[in-house]
């Protein structure tokens, strides 16, 4: 297992630096310290650890056991939705340029490969069913709606800007911008809050017609 992870965080720092086709199975092992063999070993080739690495940054941003915890407890949703923002602006916000799990994340996102799937079924989609049930709790709309998933897409749009724009590209875009973990996610929970308010009331009136 302590050879697995010294591979996993081998390759997201390979993966970072040069990206999926720059990288080579040879630095990754000679970085981890293990026998060329052990990639085919613990993941079935260069394919499969990629996967696993994106799963891996993936989980380390938000994990599906920490989400599923702040969606299932007793909290109001409001307050869920803090946490939630307030754990993946933090995340971004407080990580070093140089942490490949953003940098290896963001690649993907620009350039997606095939291999981005297995991430999607495993760390992408029960996590957005989670949050999802957040979200309609708020607007108090079925999770089916609509109205609920443009929402999440509202609220995360954000998140995804600041992940793929490193800071040095977001103060060129946005020179004011604060980036400020609490007071941005103060900012975002209050508009994502308002703008919420709005669509369900008008998703109610529509409804009601």
């Amino acid at each position: 297992m302590e050879t697995r992870q010294q591979l996993l965080q081998a390759a997201g720092e390979v993966f970072a630096a040069h990206g999926y086709a720059r990288a080579t199975s040879k630095e990754i092992c000679q970085r981890a310290n293990a026998n060329i063999a052990a990639v085919n070993y613990h993941f079935g080739g260069k394919d499969g650890l990629y996967a696993a690495v994106l799963e891996e940054a993936h989980r380390r941003l938000i994990s599906i056991e920490s989400l599923a915890v702040t969606a299932q407890s007793h909290m109001d949703a409001r307050s869920k939705l803090r946490m939630f923002i307030g754990r993946i602006v933090g995340e971004i916000a407080n990580r070093d340029e140089s942490a490949w799990e953003l940098r290896v994340l963001s690649r993907e996102l620009l350039s997606q490969s095939p291999l981005m799937e297995r991430m999607i079924a495993n760390q992408v989609l029960p996590k957005v069913k989670l949050f999802s049930g957040i979200v309609a709790e708020i607007m108090q709309l079925p999770v089916t709606h609509p109205a609920v998933g443009r929402c999440v897409v509202n609220i995360v749009g954000p998140c995804i800007f600041l992940l793929i724009a490193n800071r040095l590209l977001q103060q060129r875009i946005l020179p004011n911008l604060d980036l400020s973990a609490a007071d941005l996610t103060e900012h975002m929970v209050s508009f994502a809050l308002a703008g919420m308010q709005a669509i369900a009331q008008e998703a109610k009136q529509s409804g009601s017609k």
